[in-house]
């Protein structure tokens, strides 16, 4: 089981860590690349802005799962930041819960719309099966971190009145 989990971890450190961070660093060289050859070379290339568009895009596709892992995400504060700790516990597990729920709904006609695409990117050719794929992954990994999140909120939910019945 060990072994299993840790294969799973190696997995996800990989696919929000290492691909997000190779996808950025190919948008950063074809910029490069393509201020050379716009700018020195005197000759434009077509692909350049598509590979940073779906660069970017994959990004944000494989580095959502890691931002909810450190709570990095965007988030409206104002009134959460003014709740009792238990309180902001119940707001996250209830809005973990209504993600799972959205998600969990738009999840299969997501993947039928996606493989029902005949279409290709306008440059590369490349078909949009293979360029909203990281999408599928993005889907389960974040119902995956909502689910965890749901269960920190309610084991710190039970560890804090098990709290206050010790100390009554």
């Amino acid at each position: 089981m060990k072994r299993v989990l840790r294969i799973g971890k190696k997995s996800i450190d990989f696919f929000g860590y290492v691909l997000p961070n190779i996808a950025f660093i190919t948008i950063f060289v074809t910029f490069i690349f393509t201020i050379v050859s716009r700018y020195v070379l005197r000759i434009p290339i077509a692909w350049s802005y598509e590979v940073s568009i779906l660069a970017y895009m994959w990004v944000m596709f494989f580095g959502v799962g890691k931002a909810m892992e450190a709570d990095e995400h965007v988030v409206f504060g104002l009134v959460y930041d003014a709740l009792t700790p238990r309180r902001q516990c119940i707001m996250k597990i209830v809005y973990n819960c209504i993600l799972v729920l959205l998600l969990a709904i738009t999840f299969v006609p997501s993947i039928q719309s996606l493989m029902s695409k005949k279409m290709v990117t306008g440059v590369l050719k490349m078909p949009y099966k293979i360029v909203f794929a990281p999408f599928i992954y993005m889907f389960f990994e974040i119902i995956f971190r909502a689910l965890n999140d749901i269960w920190k909120n309610v084991q710190k939910i039970k560890c804090g009145e098990k709290k206050k019945v010790e100390v009554e």
